[in-house]
């Protein structure tokens, strides 16, 4: 087929192109040499520009989710296996960065690397999927095009959202294959599924959320392929081959690294971080009460303690606040106000009304988070889904990209099921995947737009070509030049990303080399702070170790706080204040090792606090 490819394998290809267009077979020097050449200058110039950006921002430290899964690369480039192997956080992004960490290679500098790996995946498989359904070049460059600009913006983020986008893309490929083998050979449908158990056992070791991506994108797979077989009265003979040997091969994968789990944790596992998040979903700021006040490192090795969320690790530490009138009484939320009260007691009736009513009030959050880097995901989510319902769109014809929009729903909905309104939809990361899947889906329609709108005058041409255009100026607008994009102003950055020039030095990091130089603390040391967030900045960069979590309150005027933290091992307390705030007395703590000044956030303890010039102080505990 000359521009467009079923993806049903038996019988012969229908040519749904008129009879005076150019018929026969795409030359085989352009379909061999000459597309994958151009496809191939792409790749390189995405990967080039984004590790230019990756490499201006090394240094920083992005996130304190980025600090866990780079100490748990340390552990496994050290051998540490029994405080690496970790159920809250998935282990993939840790295993690619532990071999340049043994290298020599900084901890910032190899997640930069896997992202930049990450990078020439989307780009490559991405552009080739695109590229191999109609063998047209035109809509593999809209789709790679319009990726750059949000791949180099975000090749610097220390997260494995990055490499989500790479599996996503990876596993497309491989339910492509799997679609494609079910009408073959029984050895071409074991083969295939046995594939794609691999891929998703990668995904797995990605991030635990892609587990239930992958299941229920294979089962509504399947559930079209074989109502779409049906409705024509076609057979398909030994579907259940395939999603067996999926399964088969994905269990015999998973099995070393689920066994290692339940063997550290003493009960079998898949992960952690579902039950986790999931089940805060369920109450009304159960974590405020239910978690410790006072977390401690899961190891020796551990940063902090968010290395380890799992309860039974995260929960080691002092549950008791041993000074209440020390810390600062929480204000409620508005949705705490409006919403239904429901404590673990209540019954499941309560709960999923709850949990229904948050979902509810968090989709608005949802849709203007993907919003603010991909304005065009919704309009070609309800073009596509109105082409479908109206029967422009089948999907023996467009298999693939119905396979396409079918992951995107899942995905849509998985994490639709988990955000809130509490956090304003979540971090724009999780979402990373919607902005690829809905710009292949516009590619993979491209040839059937083009075909409708060129004979319909110059004006619906025009028109045609400026919708068209919104979706890279939209990913350039937004993700490379932080400017307010068509339809919906970026809230990710407010300049250019760094391309060319000298390397960017953050305040933060200037203030742990000051640390460092002065030996104010030194390696290994103990410390608590104010603000936990930028302090676990300073003891990944500073090589210490962090207790607590944000939020508490901590003190070091509190004589019934300062003897936990001696008793807990914690040798410093760390002072944030904004410079202009008055001096302060710590003779009754300890003794005072150090004052530097820096531009960094420290006047709350949450992630959206903005940098300011602060006061940083070091106390010595005095035992």
């Amino acid at each position: 087929m000359k521009h467009v490819t079923s993806t049903t394998a038996a019988g012969p290809q229908i040519t749904h192109e008129p009879v005076r267009r150019r018929s026969g077979a795409v030359p085989r020097r352009y379909r061999h040499v000459v597309a994958p050449l151009i496809l191939a200058v792409f790749v390189v110039v995405g990967v080039g520009l984004s590790a230019a950006v990756a490499y201006h921002n090394r240094l920083g430290v992005t996130n304190v989710d980025g600090i866990s899964y780079m100490g748990i690369a340390r552990e496994y480039a050290n051998g540490w296996l029994p405080d690496a192997i970790n159920a809250y956080w998935s282990p993939m992004v840790s295993w690619m960065m532990a071999p340049f960490i043994a290298a020599g290679l900084g901890m910032q500098t190899a997640f930069a690397v896997v992202n930049c790996f990450a990078v020439a995946v989307v780009l490559g498989v991405g552009g080739w999927l695109v590229w191999s359904q109609n063998h047209r070049i035109v809509p593999a460059v809209l789709f790679m095009v319009t990726a750059i600009p949000a791949l180099m913006s975000a090749v610097s983020v220390q997260t494995p959202d990055l490499l989500v986008v790479a599996w996503v893309v990876g596993f497309l490929w491989a339910l492509r294959w799997a679609d494609q083998a079910l009408h073959g050979s029984t050895r071409a449908r074991l083969v295939s599924g046995g594939v794609l158990g691999v891929v998703a056992a990668i995904g797995y070791f990605v991030k635990l959320f892609l587990l239930p991506v992958a299941v229920g994108a294979v089962i509504l797979w399947l559930v079209l392929r074989v109502w779409s077989a049906r409705r024509r009265r076609e057979p398909v003979r030994h579907w259940w081959t395939s999603p067996v040997a999926t399964i088969v091969l994905f269990a015999v994968v998973v099995a070393p690294w689920v066994g290692a789990l339940t063997l550290k944790y003493g009960s079998p596992t898949l992960g952690s971080s579902l039950s986790v998040n999931i089940g805060s979903k369920f109450d009304d700021g159960g974590r405020a009460t239910d978690w410790p006040f006072l977390p401690v490192p899961p190891n020796s090795h551990a940063f902090s303690p968010n290395e380890d969320f799992t309860p039974s690790v995260y929960k080691q530490g002092p549950m008791d606040n041993p000074d209440p009138s020390a810390v600062p009484p929480t204000t409620e939320s508005t949705t705490d106000d409006t919403g239904p009260k429901v404590t673990k007691e209540s019954g499941i009736a309560a709960r999923a009304g709850y949990y229904l009513h948050e979902r509810m009030l968090a989709l608005p959050y949802y849709l203007q988070k993907i919003s603010t880097f991909a304005p065009f995901a919704a309009p070609i989510a309800l073009l596509f889904a109105a082409a479908l319902v109206i029967g422009v769109v089948r999907f023996r014809r467009y298999a693939f990209t119905c396979i396409v929009a079918a992951t995107t729903l899942v995905y849509f909905v998985g994490y639709g099921m988990i955000t809130s309104s509490s956090s304003g939809g979540g971090n724009a990361r999780y979402y990373w995947p919607l902005f690829y899947l809905t710009a292949m889906i516009g590619a993979l329609m491209l040839p059937a737009v083009w075909r409708l709108v060129r004979r319909r005058g110059v004006v619906r041409t025009i028109v045609a070509c400026v919708a068209i255009a919104v979706v890279p100026v939209a990913s350039f607008t937004q993700n490379w030049f932080g400017s307010p994009a068509p339809f919906y102003p970026s809230v990710n950055r407010t300049e250019a990303l760094r391309v060319t020039g000298p390397t960017d030095v953050p305040e933060i990091v200037r203030l742990a080399d000051q640390i460092r130089a002065s030996g104010a603390l030194p390696e290994d040391a103990t410390v608590i702070g104010s603000n936990y967030r930028s302090l676990s900045s300073l003891a990944f960069l500073t090589d210490t170790r962090v207790y607590g979590r944000s939020g508490q309150g901590y003190t070091y005027h509190s004589d019934a706080m300062r003897k936990l933290f001696i008793d807990e091992g914690v040798q410093y307390f760390v002072q944030f204040d904004p410079a202009t705030a008055p001096a302060r007395d710590y003779s009754m703590a300890g003794k005072l090792v150090g004052t530097y000044n820096a531009t960094i956030s420290c006047s709350a303890d949450r992630s959206t606090d903005p940098e300011i010039p602060c006061r940083i102080q070091i106390v010595k505990f005095a035992k």
